[in-house]
């Protein structure tokens, strides 16, 4: 049996597509640039301009036109016309740097003309920005000509020396190596099962994944099967490419099912696509056949390949591979594969094979195991990854020193080692294949160090829009455009949701990036001088000017070398992790938009005065700098601001300031509790310590003690205490200590906002407000139209009917949470008040209940409750089983203190009684009930329950012993997660098997 590669008429080169990544970020950044001016031509016109900005309306005009030119001129650079030679990569790097400068003048005039001529700002002259905007104006013009001057240059050299057939062969060849198929006999055995099924409908079996995963291994193993074989008359495999011609692909398919020579290819190139269409229609229909289209690169392409299989009922089959999780999802709605990363068991046992071929060979050689783990960590379970590493250290001696070389030169050996070239190679393409809207979105991967296993989904969509990555447009705003993106990226398997969020059919919370993806969006950045990482094993890097800089934990603070990497005047964002120090920022970096210190230790009251200089920020986070206790007036003086983010910090008020900030969409403040940590809550190396305390600076019983000595401390020192910590933080922390009773008055989970709240009106996002502080709040909260997501606490009895009426006003809300302390907690807040807006997704309640307020029923569009503290009974938890898109459930502790289950007594076990027939994802916090848990000694889960569900955690119940699924239970269930049971192992669970779709179950005895 063979198989043909269906050729290309313009070959899809790599050698090009490197080239082409500039251009890329190039049409990115004109982008930008181009928004930024039409807003500076919209507000110029409302100024009367002074006498020496003469004609320099005409002037931003001339600049206006020279984009649009040199926007085409990138066009075609981007398709390849000509510019794979020197001078067009050279021109298409200066439009790239030019277009920076563009934008940050732009930006700088945009703040004189918004701002009034007085303001107390760090701003440039006026007179020296319209200098300098005239300046740019010539450049742009000369830039042009030049390009005009030296195009068009003959693409005769594209792609030379470099042949795609040969290249495709390499992988193909790779792809028939019986020893990959390490780890994949489950998947091969259920595909087998389908494609060999009797029935005479035709199945199509999508099998997705990143590149390298192994889906082209496992669907020839399966297309080469010997039972395979025996079920199909005709066979034919196309290995696509973006570039494929339709025409090239309906040859080979028709010369496979032909069995066809070449006299017969002479025949197929003089006919019309539609006559090879048909063609291929009448040989599929006389016969039973299996058709393998790997790599199917779009939905567009799947839509053409389709009309070729126009016969559904003679019992054919058709196998996808594609790295597009919606190109899966469009193709078929069941027998959807995803591939996932090797085990750590299985991928061991793949690099033995690879390297030693003898699995004895580790014994007595702790440190190659060690080597070893370290190598395959770094590989992150890609087959690709762990056979092409394999294959390299097979021909090297087999010690401990030599692979603990190649373990520190890893990144290295990535980018430049030949051995590797395949492997870098498919994984460039991860970048290379995305179109320009998504590159930069890939590219701000790099900033985020490779070790922090969780990113919020909301931090990175703020940054990008801040960047200007994400953009709203006439139907969408700039949220929902970042969240398509986001989307995609999953869908593409560039970053990864996390595993609670996997598969439940709502938006990810939390995401991480695979190991190797991480690499090369470094390697990528550092290339195309997009960012630079400081890191433990970074090597001294300089660029002329850096927009990108990001200081991981384990970079030694060293002022000299932060000196001496490259100029800061144009850097765009500083991202800082670990350890906190002044030099860290500079005025010099007075072009400052996104500075994110979240988790930053160190960061102190009079180190947020000092940003407050930079007056183009729009994005700011002092998440989790529990130093931080006071924010400046100061802070009013950022109007360009749009995210700011202080959630986890000791504040308690806002300044009254703030209300000057009408660019602000976003605004998070108070403390961070347990389900809204920045990790998985089974994730084994989630830090959780402190989840349910205030920030350490608050609640320190030893704070008592060393109050009076910290205060008399300060007091006598004029400006620093421990190097960079002056006098008035040591004021603040002391005064919280001593006078602990002014933050007790107000509610630890929120903070009070000032008059004037209310005329912010772009905001979108707003928690966690407290409105038991002052009357005025609930009512000015109405004022904020465009809330989609809204945290509230300190609601009382007396204050709830004023805070429901706003609420009821809010018709874009779709995300909610209202909290209450206290024994009465929500209890009669609820109840008789307004509907809550029809758009809510998403409804978190904290505090003391008991039963639910009856409009919960009617949230017919709600998909996520989050409960805690609720002291719900059994009968109210039965009414959201009638909610008709409530697809998440997480009942945290205390949430339920009726019974979860009724019993069997003569087995001791219980059954869950709940049916929820559309859940998806489920969270039991059994501890919610300690004294009924420790008397659990078994659950079982009965035929139909949670026909729906895909994920499962289970949590405290100290005494199980075994867990039952009868078959057709939870029969969609891919992911278990159980914890805090501390008798039971893997034996005490039975019907596993039935559970077809399980990928993952996970068990942790402790709660820790």
């Amino acid at each position: 049996m063979h198989h043909y590669i269906a050729t290309a008429r313009k070959p899809h080169t790599v050698c090009a597509d490197s080239q082409m990544k500039g251009v890329a970020e190039a049409i990115q950044i004109l982008g930008l640039a181009k928004l930024v001016l039409d807003m500076v031509i919209s507000l110029y016109k409302q100024v009367t301009p002074p006498r020496h900005e003469a004609n320099l309306n005409d002037d931003l005009d001339f600049i206006k036109a020279e984009f649009e030119i040199m926007e085409a001129h990138l066009a075609d650079a981007a398709e390849g016309n000509g510019y794979r030679s020197h001078v067009a990569r050279t021109w298409v790097r200066q439009v790239r740097d030019l277009t920076y400068d563009v934008e940050d003048c732009f930006q700088e005039f945009i703040a004189h003309l918004e701002r009034p001529p007085r303001s107390p700002s760090k701003q440039k002259p006026r007179k020296k920005v319209v200098d300098e905007i005239r300046s740019l104006k010539q450049k742009i013009k000369q830039s042009n000509m030049r390009y005009r001057d030296s195009f068009p240059v003959s693409a005769s050299a594209a792609g030379a020396g470099h042949d795609p057939h040969k290249l495709l062969a390499t992988i193909d060849s790779f792809a028939s190596k019986p020893n990959l198929l390490i780890g994949r006999e489950t998947e091969k055995s259920r595909i087998i099962q389908i494609v060999t099924k009797h029935g005479r409908i035709r199945q199509i079996i999508p099998i997705w994944g990143m590149g390298g995963i192994g889906k082209t291994v496992l669907a020839k193993s399966i297309y080469e099967d010997q039972v395979t074989i025996g079920m199909f008359q005709k066979f034919a495999w196309i290995n696509l490419s973006h570039h494929s011609s339709e025409p090239d692909c309906v040859s080979s398919l028709i010369m496979q099912l032909q069995k066809a020579d070449m006299r017969m290819k002479e025949t197929l190139k003089k006919m019309d696509l539609k006559d090879l269409i048909e063609e291929s229609n009448k040989l599929l229909r006389s016969g039973s056949y299996i058709v393998v289209l790997d790599n199917v690169s779009s939905i567009n392409q799947w839509n053409f390949l389709k009309l070729l299989f126009q016969e559904e009922e003679n019992a054919s089959r058709i196998i996808v591979t594609t790295r597009e999780k919606s190109v899966a999802e469009h193709c078929s709605t069941e027998n959807i594969y995803k591939l996932e990363a090797l085990s750590d068991d299985t991928a061991l046992e793949l690099f033995k094979t690879k390297v030693v071929m003898e699995s004895s060979y580790f014994q007595g050689r702790p440190e190659m195991v060690k080597q070893a783990k370290c190598i395959l960590d770094k590989c992150n379970g890609l087959p690709l990854a762990i056979s092409s590493v394999g294959d390299f250290l097979a021909t090297k001696p087999k010690t401990a020193p030599v692979w603990e070389k190649f373990n520190d030169q890893f990144s290295s050996e990535l980018e430049k080692n030949p051995s590797l070239a395949r492997l870098r190679m498919v994984l460039a393409s991860h970048y290379e294949d995305l179109p320009h809207h998504l590159k930069f979105c890939f590219l701000y991967l790099s900033i985020f160090p490779k070790d922090q296993n969780m990113i919020r989904r909301r931090r990175l969509l703020r940054r990008w829009i801040a960047e200007g990555y994400a953009s709203g447009t006439h139907n969408m705003s700039a949220e929902e455009n970042g969240d398509d993106y986001f989307a995609d990226l999953i869908s593409r398997s560039i970053i990864q949701p996390s595993k609670s969020a996997a598969g439940s059919g709502v938006s990810v919370d939390y995401c991480h990036v695979h190991k190797l993806i991480h690499e090369i969006s470094v390697s990528q950045s550092m290339k195309e001088k997009f960012s630079v990482v400081l890191g433990n094993r970074s090597s001294l890097y300089t660029q002329d000017t850096i927009r990108h800089l990001s200081i991981s934990c384990s970079w030694k603070r060293d002022a000299n070398e932060l000196k001496s990497i490259g100029d800061m005047s144009q850097l765009r964002s500083l991202t800082v992790c670990g350890e906190w120090k002044t030099f860290l920022i500079s005025e010099n970096m007075r072009m400052l938009r996104v500075l994110d210190l979240e988790g930053t230790e160190g960061v102190m009251d009079h180190h947020v005065k000092q940003v407050t200089k930079f007056i183009h920020l729009k994005y700011l986070s002092l998440r989790g700098c529990s130093g931080i206790f006071w924010l400046p007036d100061s802070l009013g003086n950022l109007w360009d601001l749009q995210t700011l983010d202080v959630r986890g910090t000791s504040i308690i008020a806002l300044p009254t300031t703030i209300v000057k900030l009408r660019k602000l969409q976003y605004l998070r403040a108070g403390y961070i509790p347990e389900d809204e940590q920045g990790r998985d809550p089974f994730d084994e190396s989630a830090a959780m310590e402190g989840e349910d305390e205030m920030p350490k600076a608050l609640n320190t019983a030893l704070k008592w003690t060393v109050a009076i000595g910290a205060l008399v401390a300060g007091l006598s020192r004029p400006q620093l205490v421990n190097n960079d910590t002056n006098r008035e933080d040591v004021f603040n922390i002391t005064c919280r200590n001593i006078f602990p009773i002014l933050a007790w008055r107000l509610d630890k989970h929120g903070v009070e906002v000032p008059p004037g709240i209310g005329n912010l009106s772009c905001l979108q996002t707003l928690g966690v407000v407290n409105v038991g502080a002052k009357k005025f709040i609930s009512a000015e909260l109405g004022n904020v139209t465009q809330l989609r997501k809204l945290g509230v606490t300190g609601i009382k009895r007396e204050n709830s009917p004023q805070l429901f009426s706003t609420i009821a006003k809010l018709t874009l809300l779709q995300s909610l949470s209202m909290r209450s302390e206290g024994e009465t907690g929500l209890q009669g807040c609820l109840d008789g008040q307004s509907l809550l807006p029809g758009n809510l997704r998403s409804l978190k309640l904290y505090g003391n209940l008991v039963t639910f307020p009856t409009w919960i029923s009617r949230l017919e569009n709600l998909a996520k409750l989050t409960l805690r503290s609720t002291r719900l009974e059994q009968d109210a938890i039965q009414v959201l089983g009638k909610l008709p898109h409530l697809a998440i459930l997480r009942l945290l502790s205390n949430s339920v203190v009726g019974q979860l289950w009724t019993t069997r007594m003569e087995q001791d076990v219980i059954q869950v009684i709940w049916k929820f027939p559309l859940l998806t994802s489920l969270y039991l916090d059994f501890l919610s009930n300690s004294a009924v848990a420790q008397t659990v000694l078994g659950l079982s889960f009965q035929r139909g329950d949670f026909p729906a569900l895909v994920v499962l955690q289970l949590d405290g119940l100290p005494d199980l012993l075994c867990v039952e699924f009868e078959q057709g239970a939870a029969s969609k269930l891919e992911l278990l997660q159980v914890k805090g049971c501390t008798n039971i192992d893997v034996d005490g669970f039975s019907g596993l098997l039935f559970l077809q779709n399980l990928k993952e179950f996970s068990l942790k005895a402790s709660n820790g």
